[in-house]
């Protein structure tokens, strides 16, 4: 199994806990990003890590665009 890696907003964040469901992941960094709370999860699939011949496996989490407050 690749190693997991998290991106959010451009940035890369490591995996917690590999035992972690994506979405446990997800709801451990809106500790730190609350707009996470309800952020959807994309699979971005693997990448390989060059020179190592290992590979990560990327995910991302994307804000969700809301209407909150707008006018019908």
């Amino acid at each position: 199994m690749a190693n997991r890696v998290f991106v959010y907003d451009g940035r890369e964040f490591p995996d917690t806990d590999p035992k972690m469901t994506t979405d446990e992941v997800r709801q451990h960094y809106a500790n730190f990003f609350p707009e996470l709370s309800n952020a959807e999860t994309i699979d971005l699939g693997e990448k390989k890590v060059e020179g190592t011949g290992e590979a990560t496996h990327r995910w991302e989490f994307k804000k969700r665009v809301g209407t909150k407050g707008s006018i019908p």
